[in-house]
């Protein structure tokens, strides 16, 4: 294995600053760089009348960029081509490599949770939003840099993963825009008897949050919003908090198969409050939380699966913005005046053929989802063991592309 020699970033790179006096007049696209890795983006367009800045940094494609202040916060990337003609204010320095030094590769080795862990540390503020990571500190910080030969590989490598993860995510999206597009299909059309929401429900009660862990008689897991965060159906108590209550309130509350988790307080002016999830089977004992609602559907009336996917529609729609309201930034949805609305049922047979269509979406839905969770894990790994030199790449990598050509 090839000794990798260790750098200082000041001597393998230099500091662009292509000064633009700010004129009058003249409009001026300032970049900002998002957190974990995500790169830099179109932040703002300013021009002298909303901005007291004076002067700007001209932006160039393949710079090395990232933000004084998040750097703690993996707030690194390089100028995509897509951005050029930008600037950047002076908390977000732009670098050039030199020879040795491959700008993808500096930005895979700024793009690992222990690099931003270690520039906490070492970064001055007094608070977390004021941790500035400054310039002098970038160019004496050290990387251990192989040849360019093996930056090559390396960068080869993950850009493969990253553009199977891309394909994932765009397969993804398109399954999702298929799944609303099936429920609007069939709820904007569908016919039977208008019933309330409320009256095809057994049992309808609020969430609560109780007590700290081991106050009460009884702990389990009260449901955060991260369960409404797949989009899809079934949902998992990964992340929810474990909160001791009595057992005269956990009782009414437990979840049970098919039962439906209403968010009743959330959102933002973006997203609506009143997303939906449904419990299937084998989940540990929990409960709703305060800003949550339980709804058990009567399955003699209706399949709760079609009243899930009807409330999921909802959503999708903006229906629930009807019945919202806004109160000291949190938007709040009046369960009551939701839940009594009518809406057509179907016979059950029409239920159980649309539920078949549903659900085949949402699982292939899951099933991408978690192969592009999985394959991103991989990929944190297998560059931690490439950037670590537990792995080598052999030369015949470079042979292979040859032949390739």
């Amino acid at each position: 294995m090839s000794e990798w020699e260790l750098v200082r970033l000041g001597d393998v790179t230099s500091q662009i600053q292509d000064v633009v006096k700010v004129a009058p007049g003249v409009e001026y696209p300032l970049l900002g760089v998002r957190w974990y890795a995500a790169g830099p983006f179109l932040r703002e367009v300013v021009t002298s009348d909303n901005s007291k800045a004076t002067r700007f940094y001209r932006a160039q494609p393949g710079q090395f960029i990232y933000n004084r202040m998040f750097a703690w916060k993996g707030s690194f990337g390089l100028v995509n081509a897509d951005l050029d003609g930008s600037y950047v204010s002076n908390e977000f320095p732009l670098f050039e490599c030199d020879a040795r030094l491959m700008p993808e590769f500096l930005k895979l080795h700024f793009g690992q949770p222990s690099v931003w862990a270690a520039i906490e540390r070492v970064s001055t503020g007094t608070t977390a939003s004021r941790n500035r990571w400054k310039e002098s500190q970038f160019g004496e910080y050290q990387v251990a840099l192989p040849s360019r030969a093996e930056q090559r590989r390396i960068v080869d490598i993950i850009a493969a993963l990253d553009a199977h993860i891309d394909g994932l995510a765009r397969e993804v999206a398109k399954a999702r825009h298929l799944l609303r597009c099936l429920l609007a299909d069939h709820f904007e059309s569908v016919a039977g008897d208008e019933i309330p929401i409320v009256d095809l429900c057994a049992h309808v009660i609020g969430g609560i949050w109780g007590s700290p862990e081991g106050e009460s008689e009884v702990d389990v897991l009260a449901l955060g919003p991260r369960i409404y965060s797949p989009g899809t159906a079934d949902f998992v108590t990964d992340g929810s908090p474990m909160r001791s209550f009595s057992r005269k309130q956990v009782e009414p509350r437990q979840v049970q198969p098919n039962d439906i988790v209403l968010e009743r307080s959330g959102g933002s002016p973006e997203q609506p409050v009143g997303r939906v999830v449904i419990a299937g089977e084998g989940l540990p004992p929990c409960v709703p939380t305060d800003f949550q609602r339980l709804i058990r559907p009567d399955a003699e009336k209706i399949d709760p699966r079609y009243l899930f996917w009807r409330l999921q529609h909802d959503w999708n729609s903006g229906i629930t913005r009807a019945f919202s309201r806004r109160t000291t930034g949190i938007t709040n949805l009046s369960v009551k005046e939701y839940i009594a609305r009518q809406v057509p049922v179907p016979d059950h047979a029409v239920q159980a053929m649309v539920i078949s269509s549903f659900n085949a979406v949402a699982l292939s839905i899951d099933a991408a989802e978690a192969e592009r969770i999985c394959l991103r894990n991989f990929r944190s790994s297998i560059l931690a063991a490439l950037l670590n030199q537990e792995i080598e790449i052999p030369e015949s990598y470079d042979a292979l592309l040859e032949a390739m050509s």
